[in-house]
């Protein structure tokens, strides 16, 4: 009785694994495209006045001051504050659960 109980758990067993890996098997060459893939991939943009838009961009490409944040202008000890107050809401309510979790004994 006992080994035809394990039988069938280990023919499910094999069943399950092998529908599992069969999600890893690549897709077939000749399985027909799908009309995304049959698209060319290569667009003109264009803007309203007829030039064509730039590839990227980059740091090179543009001034210095586009690529600055507000906080990016602040000194050290303005920033202080905002990285205290991040890590008090972060910190708070681990502090608050603990506080809650002693209270409950």
């Amino acid at each position: 009785m006992m080994s035809f109980f394990f039988t069938n758990v280990l023919v499910l067993l094999v069943l399950c694994l092998g529908i599992s890996v069969n999600g890893f098997v690549p897709k077939s060459v000749l399985a027909p495209q799908t009309f995304a893939a049959r698209r060319s991939s290569t667009t003109q943009v264009y803007n309203f006045f007829g030039e064509q838009e730039r590839d990227s961009l980059t740091r090179d490409s543009e001034p210095e001051q586009f690529f600055s944040t507000n906080t990016d202008k602040m000194s050290d000890e303005e920033k202080l504050p905002i990285a205290i107050a991040g890590v008090a809401f972060i910190t708070i309510p681990f502090i608050a659960g603990l506080i809650a979790l002693y209270a409950a004994k």
